[in-house]
């Protein structure tokens, strides 16, 4: 078997490495680079948790994904995952706390409520109000994107880069089966998918030379949900002199090839006013920063599923902002759908029939699960 695999993001990444794991002959193409700084899949740390309040349906890709990120780092000999812990803040009614909740009970989670007192004694990094709480989640941290991406092509045996595919029709000529996991340049190749691209800003802020709660061993990862900033996130220092925050789905909307690549004050300044409300230790200065972009379904769940047009073209993850940590899994249900033409892992929720008609594929070719 022959698979081409457009996109060298994390996603196409990972499933030219679960490919070649299994023995296909699999070709990963890249109009770029990668690991480079101009999709998704860069801006040295990404989020990874498992009491997951996007939905309680997530929670078992994710249980099975920790081992595979362990895997990848014992086959390219690097450290690709940090364990801090994950704390999700705001009101009790919050959809983070609540669907935090919901999602380790369903599934047992370690998990662990903490209301303002203890957020600020265990963590003063924070500022909290007095009618805010945490959740805990102790199965998360952090990883490093350039670093996975890097470890996962070199485990993929033929990465073409810097090689644009125009039409997915002409690479099925030499090819078996083509997965699409082009990120923001989906549309371009699938017309039918009603993405819309966001751009999304990441900031640095120096932080006091005496704040040392900003450690990796002492400051969690965090989620904070208000209604004066929406949903920030952020991370501990990993240089010792700054952290990273950011805002969730608070960007412009784009188009991949010419999103707005310059970080003006009208981008900084809410997250510097977050910074200087909510967190201690903290400085106005910003150090540095980055855009990169969000590729977002109309409800924000993924699409792992065969085109409804030819189930020779795998459709990947359309992330939505929050896919980077599933990329192992993913990467391994593509491996099930290409080879098996089905997989054993509950993907109903992603299908591709959601947003394009299915009746082009026969009943016994749309089976998932």
């Amino acid at each position: 078997m022959r698979v081409a695999v457009i996109g060298g993001g994390v996603m196409g990444a990972a499933t030219s490495w679960r490919l070649a794991k299994r023995g296909v002959d699999v070709v990963c193409f890249d109009r770029h680079s990668p690991p480079h700084a101009l999709g998704s899949s860069h801006g040295e740390s990404r989020i990874i948790r498992s009491a997951y309040f996007e939905g309680s349906y997530y929670v078992p890709l994710l249980q099975e994904v920790f081992p595979m990120w362990r895997e990848l780092e014992t086959l390219s000999g690097m450290r690709l995952l940090t364990m801090t812990g994950a704390l999700y803040i705001g009101q009790p009614a919050a959809e983070a706390v609540v669907g935090a909740e919901a999602s380790a009970k369903a599934h047992g989670l370690d998990v662990e409520m903490l209301d303002a007192a203890a957020v600020r004694r265990r963590y003063p990094g924070h500022v909290l109000h007095d009618d805010e709480v945490a959740v805990l989640d102790r199965q998360a941290g952090f990883l490093n994107p350039e670093g996975v991406v890097t470890a996962m092509l070199r485990l993929a045996p033929d990465v073409r880069r810097d090689h644009r595919i125009g039409s997915v029709e002409k690479l099925l000529a030499e090819f078996d089966s083509v997965v699409v996991a082009a990120g923001p340049w989906t549309p371009e190749l699938l017309d039918w998918m009603p993405l819309r691209i966001e751009r999304q800003v990441h900031a640095w802020f120096s932080i006091s030379r005496d704040a040392d709660w900003f450690a990796p061993d002492r400051f969690p990862v965090f989620i904070r949900q208000s209604e004066q900033f929406g949903d920030v996130y952020g991370f501990p220092t990993l240089d010792g002199v700054s952290v990273k925050v950011g805002r969730h789905h608070a960007g412009d909307f784009t188009d991949p090839d010419h999103i707005r690549r310059r970080v003006d004050e009208g981008d900084v300044d809410p997250l510097r006013l977050m910074t200087a409300t909510f967190m201690r230790g903290v400085s106005g200065h910003v150090t540095r920063t980055i855009t990169c972009m969000y590729s977002n379904t109309p409800d924000h769940d993924f699409v792992i599923d065969f085109s409804p047009h030819d189930k020779r073209v795998l459709v990947l993850s359309p992330c939505s902002g929050h896919g980077f940590k599933f990329a192992p899994v993913i990467g391994d249900i593509a491996a099930d759908l290409v080879c098996d033409g089905k997989t054993k892992r509950d993907i109903s929720r992603f299908s591709a029939a959601r947003f394009a008609p299915s009746s082009h594929v026969p009943d016994d070719q749309a089976q998932r699960h």
